[in-house]
């Protein structure tokens, strides 16, 4: 293995919108929210209903709602358990409590192989314990979503430990962990607040998804310095209401577990050709700059921490934390040459 590195006011219409009907030909409507409007973080999405709409001859047809209106994404999957629509992107980063052992998958510096870490966390889901977490939500857990790079920018270059240090930094997930474990304070500002927050200095740095959501959303131009390399990647999994799938007839769920299946590889191309041109706007936008290799010792030394917290984290909880991060290792290596 390559190695360096509360209910959303949507759930209040749930009786409205709790299963895939049947209109009058046979067709079925299946009610997907996303938390965003059309962007990088539901191409895969789109992707895949286009997909069993097709294979499906037009059987299933997906409403597709975006922007939103039905809640923000810590809210998604207490919304999809209700029933407040039938599938949905989250991200056990926003909800810890909820997927304590998912969130294995936003430890940093795991892997630089990106789509090894995608194919790596879909098979960990579908573990016996982490299927639990999706199964006592009431969700059935189709395929990772946009499984983005999270990578850093700043107003003033980071080279080093002691820089970072200096940085009032915007972090969660795996850099979270990786900054506390460096004896780090970090600044939870919510995606929505934080271009201000930047412009302002509120925060000086911020590791965030990049480069396709930092082009995207104009980080480029609050930001003068980019470091480009992974810190972690962000897990965005894609998951129906449990009891939605189990009223599906046998051919529809036939073409969704195909469906969902090519979904792995091809969510993780749809956003590197994003990227191709996001990277090139980044470099006109900004300075990349980097850790020298005693620094990333000193990195690799805290990640070992970060990992090694996690996992006793877990243990405390009464949860198998070192068994799942060992076996999340095993994948990782196992699916190494992808």
């Amino acid at each position: 293995m390559k190695m360096i590195k509360s209910l959303c006011a949507g759930a209040l219409v749930a009786a409205s919108l709790a299963a895939p009907t049947l209109s009058a030909a046979a067709e079925i409507d299946i009610k997907y929210h996303a938390f965003t409007g059309k962007g990088p973080s539901n191409l895969a999405t789109r992707w895949f209903m286009d997909e069993v709409e097709e294979r499906t001859e037009g059987k299933v047809k997906f409403t597709r709602i975006f922007g939103g209106p039905l809640g923000k994404l810590s809210g998604q999957p207490e919304n999809i358990k209700v029933g407040a629509f039938d599938m949905g992107d989250f991200s056990p980063v926003y909800n810890p409590g909820l997927f304590p052992l998912a969130n294995v998958t936003s430890l940093p510096f795991m892997t630089d192989n990106p789509m090894a870490h995608v194919h790596s966390g879909h098979e960990l889901f579908q573990t016996p314990a982490v299927e639990a977490e999706f199964t006592a939500m009431n969700l059935k857990y189709l395929y990772p979503g946009q499984w983005g790079s999270i990578q850093m920018l700043s107003h003033d270059p980071i080279r080093s430990i002691e820089d970072l240090k200096g940085a009032k930094i915007r972090a969660h997930g795996g850099a979270a962990e990786m900054l506390k474990a460096l004896d780090i304070s970090v600044y939870g500002i919510p995606w929505g607040e934080l271009p201000a927050a930047a412009e302002r200095k509120v925060v000086t740095a911020a590791i965030i998804g990049a480069p396709a959501d930092a082009y995207a959303f104009g980080f480029g131009e609050i930001f003068s310095y980019w470091d480009a390399v992974d810190w972690f990647y962000f897990p965005l999994p894609v998951a129906m209401n449990l009891d939605t799938w189990n009223g599906l007839p046998d051919d529809v769920k036939a073409v969704i577990e195909e469906v969902r299946y090519e979904t792995v590889s091809q969510a993780r191309l749809l956003l590197e050709a994003t990227e191709g041109e996001a990277v090139d706007a980044l470099k006109k936008q900004t300075e990349v700059v980097k850790f020298d290799d005693a620094e990333w010792d000193k990195m690799i030394s805290a990640r070992d921490v970060a990992w090694n917290n996690w996992a006793e984290a877990r243990e405390a909880e009464g949860l198998p934390g070192k068994a799942v991060l060992d076996e999340f290792v095993s994948l990782l290596e196992k699916n190494d040459d992808l």
